[in-house]
């Protein structure tokens, strides 16, 4: 994920919080969006900057427009190989194609014009997260960067709903402090690395289980580079702050 994107979205979110440090509730319920930042990182990050990109209209290779769904279908059949990625329109509403974290099949994901920011259509139970980022708009007056910086909040929090990652989110605010499950498990190194070589698109920062071992997936999309990084056991972290201490 871009990394000035990132720092857009927080400072302005952290800002906001600042300004409405008077009201605490209001503060606090910005707290999803801040978090959503960083649940995106770990292994969603590929996908959302492209749904960034298409949302601005920028640097995303544009695929068509289409007519209706059954054709877009049929266009994917005969265009799946190599996978396509990009910006498309289909009767009238813009997408981002991508890919599926666990299974790598094609995803399209629905970009919301920009006066849809205000409410994800089908989010439920979120409405003090939303009066929260009104509040934040309105504290933070004009500045570009500021105004930039939620509008990525806002469709960061479109892109989960769209995604499909709802409960997933709300099982990592509930347990910031603790790992996510793995993506997936494998018996096999060989195994996850066919898993890894085959995916179009892999979710990169995203964890995968080898047998009792843990991974981290590393991708990097302009040089195709691809692996799994071991996570360090706490004994081997455990003897590195030994080392250094001697």
């Amino acid at each position: 994920m871009n990394r000035d994107d990132l720092d857009r979205r927080v400072g302005a979110l952290r800002k906001a919080q600042e300004l409405l440090s008077a009201f605490p509730e209001v503060a606090e319920a910005l707290a999803p969006a801040l978090h959503a930042s960083y649940f995106l990182l770990d292994g969603h990050g590929h996908n959302f900057e492209d749904y960034l990109a298409a949302f601005r209209g920028t640097s995303l290779p544009f695929l068509g427009t289409f007519s209706s769904r059954a054709e877009f279908d049929a266009w994917l059949k005969t265009h799946f190989v190599p996978p396509p990625r990009g910006a498309l329109q289909i009767v009238g509403e813009r997408y981002s194609l991508g890919y599926a974290r666990s299974s790598g099949q094609p995803l399209l994901f629905r970009v919301p014009p920009v006066e849809a920011l205000r409410r994800p259509s089908g989010t439920e139970g979120q409405e003090q997260l939303w009066h929260a980022l009104d509040r934040a708009r309105a504290v933070l007056g004009s500045s570009s960067a500021d105004v930039e910086g939620l509008h990525s909040a806002a469709l960061a929090l479109h892109f989960i709903h769209e995604a499909g990652c709802g409960r997933e989110f709300a099982h990592f605010l509930a347990h910031l402090d603790e790992h996510l499950p793995p993506l997936r498990s494998f018996a096999t190194r060989e195994a996850a690395e066919a898993w890894l070589m085959s995916h179009p698109s892999p979710p990169d920062g995203a964890c995968v289980q080898v047998g009792d071992e843990q991974f981290t997936v590393g991708y990097w999309p302009r040089s195709g580079l691809r692996s799994l990084l071991r996570y360090p056991t706490d004994e081997a972290l455990d003897e590195v702050v030994e080392d250094e201490g001697r």
